[in-house]
């Protein structure tokens, strides 16, 4: 209970100021839970786990004209579109460690989005109790976002600004990235809790100037109700909450499951996006213990903001995930009493 209280603590003191780098954002958010929240690092017990996601956002957008290179005109014909729509990258690794009594996580995120360039690595822990019902994993990242501009799109409309100075004198911003997360999962829900960047400052390479980044708090869970009279198809509503205290996005989620094996659904980002999404498990029931584990997905948005297609400019986004688990434990042996038995660890 100390530790909770403790974690608890850190929420709370955590977002005394606001301001500027956000998170890469996904709409397949229950398949990125590593990244938004630490504490369910090695959610699946007895697992080894990896997951690519790519994102392509804003398919499309050309918005920004800036003059041409070569002729440094001003005129129309003389000016040349650039595409500075978002993609993302990202690779989970995680596991559940019996020597730990918790699991561990490796994130890594390629997020470009405009002139931003942003890499980031989050190495984090998850201390896991068990419940009357369920497990709470008590959870931590500790890593660093490196954020570069790309120069060679990078125009700025006022000259002179130092803060502007700075960033085109600069190759990139260093960031100490430290994260806290409380994740609670039973047979039938979960739901999460956590806060990112909670580091107090970026400093510039090669000068002393210190910018704040921007503290999130993500609010997640997701529940699982298999039709009675039919228990091959399950309908999984999800929903996550992600704020700064100055803004906050609402994700919405809706997906039924046929048989663990197909999957599909909608998803609805307040003001931004509505988004179809669809996937299959296809060995899920086979007998080939090395496939099992395969989860693949698709989701397509259609955006519903300002950028979207109606203003010329957007198309829309399109997210592709994959996701692979396979068991790591075998049964112990124990050897006592003149025989041999297996005994299996408790697999919740």
């Amino acid at each position: 209970m100390r530790k909770v209280l403790a974690v608890l603590l850190l929420f709370t003191f955590s977002f005394l100021s606001v301001n500027a780098q956000e998170d890469a954002q996904f709409t397949l958010f229950p398949w990125a839970q590593l990244y938004y929240n630490p504490g369910s690092a090695g959610e699946q017990h007895n697992t080894l786990c990896f997951t690519a996601m790519f994102r392509q956002q804003y398919l499309g957008y050309k918005d920004v004209w800036v003059p041409d290179q070569v002729t440094d005109a001003t005129t129309p014909e003389g000016l040349q579109t650039l595409n500075t729509g978002g993609q993302q990258l990202m690779l989970n690794i995680e596991t559940y460690l019996r020597k730990l009594h918790g699991g561990i996580g490796l994130s890594v995120v390629k997020d470009k989005n405009g002139i931003f360039d942003n890499i980031g690595v989050r190495l984090g822990y998850s201390y896991k109790v068990n419940l009357p019902v369920g497990r709470l994993g008590i959870g931590f990242q500790v890593g660093f976002l490196n954020q570069s501009i790309d120069k060679e799109v990078y125009r700025p409309l006022q000259q002179g600004d130092p803060i502007i100075e700075l960033l085109k004198n600069n190759e990139s911003f260093m960031n100490l990235d430290f994260n806290v997360g409380l994740y609670y999962k039973a047979p039938t829900f979960y739901v999460g809790l956590s806060a990112t960047q909670l580091a107090t400052s970026i400093r510039l390479s090669g000068d002393n100037t210190l910018l704040n980044p921007s503290r999130n708090m993500y609010i997640h869970g997701g529940y699982i109700w298999t039709i009675p009279w039919d228990p091959a198809w399950s309908i999984e509503p999800q929903a996550m909450v992600k704020t700064n205290f100055a803004t906050a996005q609402f994700d919405l989620m809706l997906l039924a499951r046929y048989n663990g094996i197909l999957w599909g659904g909608l998803s609805y980002r307040i003001d931004d996006a509505a988004s179809i999404l669809f996937g299959a498990r296809p060995f899920y029931n086979s007998s080939n213990v090395y496939m099992k584990g395969l989860d693949m997905g698709l989701s397509y948005s259609f955006t519903t903001s300002k950028l979207g297609y109606k203003k010329h400019r957007s198309f829309g986004d399109i997210e592709l995930v994959v996701r692979y688990c396979f068991d790591i434990y075998k049964p112990e042996v124990f050897t006592g009493y003149g025989s041999t038995r297996n005994i299996y660890k408790n697999q919740y």
